[in-house]
């Protein structure tokens, strides 16, 4: 009895190193980056929402903050996945205008 459960224990403990391993590896693909953009023609306070859904659409990016108020958003992507060039197509294929804030790499 004391070695089976000896045994599921080490087997469990496998299996959990296994899957952290592979799940490592996925999140490894691109380097998590972050960037901020200027947003035009947001007229209402709905807005931000559209801008928000037409950037997590978007295959590697991974969250995002528009703001109304500051007219920007500010998108966390996998560098890899998707460019700043797609974010802002996305922005302006949903209505609005967009840029890269000034200091801001592409």
């Amino acid at each position: 009895m004391k070695n089976t459960i000896h045994r599921i224990l080490i087997s469990v403990f496998i299996l959990s190193c296994f899957l952290f391993t592979i799940s490592n590896a996925g999140s490894a693909e691109g380097n998590l980056k972050q960037v901020t953009l200027k947003v035009e023609g947001m007229t209402c306070a709905t807005c931000p929402v559209t801008v928000k859904v037409a950037l997590k659409r978007l295959p590697g990016v991974i969250n995002t903050d528009v703001s109304f108020k500051e007219a920007k958003a500010v998108v966390g992507y996998q560098e890899g996945k998707v460019t700043v060039e797609q974010m802002i197509k996305a922005i302006e294929d949903a209505g609005y205008y967009a840029d890269l804030i000034t200091g801001e790499k592409r």
